[in-house]
């Protein structure tokens, strides 16, 4: 009677042991599965934001030696025109 009861409470023991060590706050395998996850993440973000980086880089490098560049850019994306330039409209407007 007395080993049953003493291998009962030593598995009660080992089940709530093996719990703690799963879902112990802050330092569980739980806790640090749902880290790593996070790190491979911020991980990608990093290496998304390191790429994005070096393309303004290289765009700014070409906007500072490539003048037909530099050009392209001020028309297209500013609506800048040359001087004694003029720009038609043709479409039709809606009345």
């Amino acid at each position: 009677m007395q080993r049953k009861r003493l291998f009962r409470i030593s598995l009660g023991v080992m089940i709530v042991a093996l719990l703690w060590l799963f879902f112990a706050p802050g330092r569980g395998i739980f806790h640090l599965h749902q880290r790593s996850k996070y790190l491979a993440e911020i991980k990608a973000q990093n290496q998304g934001l390191v790429q994005q980086n070096s393309d303004i880089d290289r765009d700014i490098e070409r906007l500072q030696s490539d003048e037909e560049y530099l050009e392209q850019v001020a028309r297209e994306e500013h609506g800048m025109l040359k001087d004694n330039e003029m720009v038609f409209d043709f479409n039709k407007k809606e009345k």
